[in-house]
């Protein structure tokens, strides 16, 4: 992953080595993802890989802040993870959601199964979290809002 600073142009490749340059603020060769997208929420990288490693950074300089597998197991991630609220949601291909607080270490507060097979990423609004499976289409609302 790299971290370009705005107004970058022509080629900005970096030297054998080198992991910063006038047009890279970092680099870090191992912070990616195959499928999932990462998510920069409250100054975090948050990358998860296909084989539920969640890798957290420091946006700012690309530094590891914790490494930790999703829910523990040994679920697969297509879906990438998306944020609300101070918390991190990110969806299994079996269908389990899990939840966990952000920030400098991995605090899981919450699962729960869809019990079904789901590829897509989740998507939130301004007071619901929309989760799709092979079949349905969730929507949770905060009690809240209603």
């Amino acid at each position: 992953m790299f971290a370009v600073r705005p107004g970058a142009k022509g080629d900005i490749s970096l030297a054998e080595g080198q992991t910063s340059s006038a047009f890279v603020t970092w680099f870090q060769p191992k912070l990616s993802a195959y499928t999932p997208s990462p998510l920069l929420y409250r100054g975090r990288v948050y990358v998860i890989n296909n084989n539920g490693i969640l890798q957290v950074a420091d946006a700012r300089t690309g530094q590891q802040v914790y490494k930790a597998r999703v829910g523990g197991g040994s679920q697969s991630f297509s879906s990438s993870p998306v944020a609300a609220a101070g918390r991190i949601y990110v969806l299994s291909e079996d269908g389990d959601t899990f939840v966990f607080e952000a920030g400098d270490s991995y605090r899981e507060v919450a699962k729960n199964s869809l019990g079904e097979m789901s590829l897509a990423s989740p998507a939130v609004d301004a007071d619901s979290l929309y989760l799709r499976t092979q079949t349905r289409l969730y929507r949770i609302r905060s009690a809240a809002s209603r």
